[in-house]
């Protein structure tokens, strides 16, 4: 028991297994925040499978300050004085990871979480509250997109419909550009459709650019082959098994562009965007988020975020169900 009396629900993992647990309701500093919602991200699956203990898991959420505020988490941490915080690139910061939630310090897949005033960012009135756990996955899409600078009218494929996918498709399609989406089930090309980009099976040939939403052997040579010659690349995220560079992207001199979290400079935050384009896309939400749980439902929630033929894109799990 703690000052408020009483504890709370959290989930957490243990040689690869999640469970619901019991905990106190987490006091020091930082705004204690009751969660809404929170999402399971594809990295939560690859980090449990790999062993990670002894945290409150989720990165991707937001609640209710004490003073009645919606507002969206941004997990990652910054020292703010290392040369990548002084030169606006706080992702590359050594405290990103260090001090994230759901990775290294406690998440959102509790009922309550401590974060400090600097990672909150207030969601607008008359905004879908649902979105506050789509907000991170959005910023990181935003800044890989941001990177890449593609251009109005320009063609785009991007290989991978899962929620990544699906919310690189619906931003590059709001920037004015033509995308295709590789999708391999049903409920991702409705979910496409929803969002007004073209569906295929395969990708076609001589894209301006390509996005890479899966990270894997085949999906980066898809994105080479499908890549006009002085195209760009974009890898979303982390390769969880290595790839191999291939000569097919030297004779086509494609830029690979890495990227990671989010960041921001004094001019431009990827969180607001992201932010900002859900409070006026509302569709993004309604398309991208397929099932919701209840907290004490997290077992079956990780299941079905697990389960390709589920027909899951994002699940979220929800303290008010």
């Amino acid at each position: 028991m703690n000052r408020y009396g009483y504890t709370m629900l959290a989930v957490t993992a243990s040689q690869g297994k999640v469970s619901v647990v019991d905990r106190d309701i987490p006091e020091g500093d930082g705004e204690l925040i009751a969660v809404t919602s929170s999402g399971i991200c594809g990295s939560d699956l690859h980090m449990i499978e790999n062993g990670l203990v002894n945290v409150v898991l989720g990165h991707e959420f937001g609640g209710y300050t004490t003073d009645g505020r919606l507002v969206a988490v941004r997990p990652t941490g910054a020292c703010g004085s290392c040369s990548h915080c002084s030169t606006h690139h706080s992702q590359l910061c050594a405290e990103a990871l260090r001090n994230s939630h759901g990775i290294s310090r406690d998440g959102g897949l509790a009922e309550f979480v401590r974060a400090t005033e600097d990672r909150l960012f207030e969601i607008p009135t008359g905004t879908d509250p649902s979105c506050v756990g789509l907000v991170e996955p959005l910023a990181v899409v935003l800044h890989g997109i941001n990177r890449m600078n593609v251009q109005n009218g320009s063609t785009a494929v991007v290989v991978g419909a899962g929620s990544i996918g699906l919310l690189a498709a619906a931003v590059l399609r709001d920037r004015g550009v033509a995308v295709d989406i590789v999708a391999r089930h049903p409920h991702q090309e409705r979910a496409a459709e929803q969002l007004g980009v073209t569906p295929v099976r395969q990708a076609g040939s001589n894209y301006d650019a390509s996005f890479d939403a899966v990270c894997t052997q085949q999906s980066f040579d898809t994105c080479i082959t499908a890549t006009r010659p002085g195209g760009s690349l974009l890898e979303f995220g982390m390769f969880w098994t290595p790839v191999a560079l291939n000569n097919q992207m030297l004779l086509k001199e494609i830029t690979v562009v890495p990227s990671i979290f989010y960041g921001h400079t004094q001019e431009h935050h990827d969180f607001q965007e992201a932010v900002d384009i859900l409070h006026r896309v509302p569709s993004i939400t309604s398309a991208v988020i397929t099932h919701r749980f209840a907290l004490s439902d997290a077992q079956e929630a990780f299941a079905v975020a697990a389960d390709r033929k589920a027909g899951a894109i994002k699940v979220h799990l929800l303290t008010s169900l």
